[in-house]
């Protein structure tokens, strides 16, 4: 069963970041005004597969393939210890931390955004 979370900014509610697993995959996505600004890839849900899937658009969105996958993890659920802070400085930043782990960074425009999951940059996100 797929799951849906929205963390929304104190600050600045019209930002947000919704992180969807729909069991294939999980995808934060950076709101503004409920309209997607940014997005990337944090892990898979399924096998990781071997060979890159985006080259077929009817897979959109994609799952990872091996060659960037540096840590697959275990998929979120209700108890999973998942922050989003907030910076509005000259940009505005979204982290997402797991346990006080940052793994993913999404701004305005990143699309892909950064994460510490990956072991070099592709499609789907570029390593932090």
């Amino acid at each position: 069963m797929g799951s849906l979370i929205k963390y929304v900014s104190n600050d600045h509610p019209e930002f947000a970041v919704l992180i969807e697993d729909d069991d294939k995959f999980c995808y934060p996505y950076l709101l503004n005004d409920e309209r997607i600004v940014g997005d990337i890839w944090l892990y898979n849900s399924v096998p990781t597969p071997s060979e890159p899937e985006w080259h077929k658009r009817e897979n959109l969105p994609f799952l990872n393939s091996a060659a960037f996958v540096k840590e697959n993890l275990e998929p979120f659920d209700a108890s999973s210890p998942v922050e989003v802070t907030w910076d509005f400085g000259e940009e505005t930043v979204a982290n997402i931390f797991l346990a006080s782990r940052l793994i993913a960074k999404l701004t305005v425009g990143s699309c892909p955004g950064w994460s510490s999951l990956v072991t070099k940059d592709g499609p789907l996100a570029r390593k932090m």
